[in-house]
């Protein structure tokens, strides 16, 4: 249900505006609002929007670069973990910038150790036969030169191999030299030794030709191939020692700042939303008016708590919504913890303005032990648990209807015993038809009574009479069909039909003509719950089917596996078909009649701002 919420008032001396706002925030319980006169651009004698000094531009201006900067140097960061937390200034004062800077550059250098360790581990990695192979080859030019050394990755082809041989003669007219050793069944690891004066031209070449250059760090960028080879094998072996005790570094940066710098950040949005929130706020010379919407229930104790912490000098005032504030009221739902979880259903649609299918046995305790596993591990957290406690309901549903059907994986409950309590749904198909048509009935007509007694609290008294009318419609129209079928004594088909044209007529004068197609939809949202009974027929067949595999299919073996796999798709689809035909008929059939969506969500003014 919908909480009651009250229009609250806050008033006190313009100095204890700050303090009022920081005890609002603290107790988390006010939604913000503008006074209406300032609002409309209308202010009402000396009522004012209250203006930001200069002082509180700049503590915004400060505590936005803080919080860019925090949220900045928190992304990535790895989880906080145990050890001493880093001591922060407070994200007003200037040498809180500083700070941040000096964290930042520390990160900056504990991530590129790591980085250039990982790269190098990747060489090692990626390069490990080839660099083992190029190991015992030493760089050669034929001819006087200066000699540069290039490692080549290339396929284990002899004949691409002697072509590059003769690609590099003609550019270096001969005076260079290509060695290749196995590194694998499908590599070949190449030591290229080119005067140093035609290096350029060469590795434009190797380019064109999407040869594979093996490329250092560059921590070893001007050494010699051969040498930088043998300190990266040499590094082998320290490596992922080093990279560990560099990641254990930077985790231990991110254990002692991270703590404080969420700190940080909460108290910089915090006083972020005190100063934004003096936008909404009005003033005069020597006082403020603070306006919101709370809770009914709890504002008289706010009431107190506010006397209590300012001595009486802030006073709070509260009164109910007034004719025409609907739209600005929040919407809070307040509902017992049984019903709670079902509010996550209601999350489908937007919020409200202020203002038997599955029914086995089997099946039912099947989903009744998944759900409850579901709730007992916690699976998804407290959204699993609310989901989970709505999969108990519907399979306690399930259970209950399989025992009233005499169900258990279709047929198998007859063969055990089982006897139908209420009905049969395989023979009595009419009565499980007029079962589901009874239950279209009693939710339609509390969807339309609903919607009724809202128009009424709204004053719309045409709207009220013109649902009255489609009620007492719906009310006539199932005794007169009763009697038409024989279950009612005839005497009732005239009142009941004397009551349906008068519900007829009252519909037409409260909303004209076009009301008489409202009312037929009315009957025809009645007759879309026949699909309950569908679905359900559906289901019992479905099993009844794979029971008749288990003892018509040879052999015994492949039958009774047949049946189990049709018995799960059955019961997939068991979970997911009423799913969604029990919310099309909540939120077509029923809501329509009476649920005005377009509520504003209810945002208090709360440390978590």
């Amino acid at each position: 249900m919908i909480a009651p919420m009250a229009k609250v008032q806050v008033m006190g001396p313009r100095r204890l505006l700050d303090a009022s706002l920081a005890f609002l925030q603290g107790r988390g319980l006010l939604d913000l609002r503008t006074p209406s006169s300032i609002a409309r651009g209308t202010p009402r004698g000396a009522l004012r929007a209250v203006p930001l000094r200069e002082g509180e531009r700049a503590a915004e201006r400060v505590l936005e670069t803080a919080l860019e900067g925090v949220e900045r140097l928190l992304a990535g960061l790895p989880p906080a973990g145990r050890g001493p937390v880093e001591p922060l200034p407070d994200p007003a004062e200037h040498g809180f910038e500083a700070r941040l800077s000096a964290l930042a550059a520390e990160r900056a250098s504990l991530e590129e150790r790591v980085a250039a360790l990982k790269e190098e581990l990747h060489v090692v990695d990626r390069y490990g036969r080839l660099l083992v192979a190029l190991a015992p080859l030493r760089p050669e030019l034929p001819r006087a030169g200066e000699p540069h050394a290039v490692g080549l990755v290339m396929r284990n082809d002899r004949r691409a191999l002697e072509l590059l041989g003769a690609e590099l003669g003609r550019l270096t007219d001969g005076n260079c030299s290509v060695q290749s050793r196995p590194a694998g069944e499908d590599q070949l690891a190449v030591l290229v030794t080119v005067p140093r004066a035609r290096a350029r031209e060469v590795g434009a070449l190797l380019f064109e030709q999407g040869v594979e250059e093996i490329r250092l760090p560059e921590r070893y960028a001007g050494q010699p191939l051969l040498e930088a080879l043998r300190l990266l094998l040499r590094r082998e072996r320290d490596l992922p020692g080093q990279l560990a005790a560099a990641q254990e570094d930077l985790d231990r940066y991110g254990a002692r700042v991270a703590p404080a710098l969420r700190r940080a950040g909460r108290r910089a949005r915090r006083r972020l939303a005190r100063i934004r929130a003096l936008a909404t706020c009005g003033e005069t010379r020597h006082a403020f008016l603070v306006t919101g919407w709370a809770p009914r229930a709890r504002v008289t104790s706010l009431e107190h708590e506010l006397r209590r912490a300012f001595g009486g000098r802030v006073a709070l005032f509260s009164q109910s919504p007034g004719p025409g504030e609907d739209a600005d009221v929040p919407v809070v739902l307040e509902n017992p913890p049984l019903l709670r979880p079902f509010e996550r259903l209601l999350a489908l649609v937007p919020p409200p303005t202020y203002g038997l299918i599955l029914g086995d046995a089997g099946f039912g305790a099947l989903g009744l032990a998944v759900s409850l596993a579901w709730r007992w591990r916690g699976w998804g957290g407290p959204a699993g648990r609310d989901y989970a406690t709505i999969a108990i309901a519907c399979s306690a549903s399930a259970l209950v209807f399989g025992i009233l059907f005499g169900e258990l994986l279709g047929s198998l409950g007859a063969d055990l015993g089982m006897r139908p309590i209420l009905l049969d749904r395989r023979r009595a198909v009419l009565a499980f038809l007029g079962l589901a048509m009874g239950v279209g009935v009693l939710h339609v007509g509390l969807g339309t009574a609903l919607g009724a007694i809202q128009s009424l609290r709204h004053r719309h008294l045409r709207e009220a009479l013109e649902r009255t009318g489609r009620l007492l419609l719906l009310a006539g129209s199932v005794p007169a069909g009763l009697a038409l079928a024989g279950a009612l004594p005839r005497g009732l088909l005239v009142p009941s039909l004397s009551a349906s044209g008068a519900g007829v007529l009252l519909a037409v004068a409260g909303g004209g003509p076009m009301a008489l197609l409202e009312v037929v939809l009315s009957l025809g949202n009645v007759l879309s719950y026949a699909r309950l009974m569908a679905l359900g027929l559906a289901s019992v067949l479905l099993a009844d089917v794979a029971n008749h595999m288990a003892t018509a299919v040879h052999p015994a073996a492949l039958g009774i596996a047949l049946a189990v796999l049709l018995h799960l798709v059955n019961f997939s689809l068991g979970l997911v078909s009423p799913l969604i035909a029990s919310l099309r008929l909540h939120y077509v059939e029923f809501f329509e009649k009476f649920y005005e969506g377009g509520g504003r969500p209810y945002r208090p003014f709360a440390l978590g701002t």
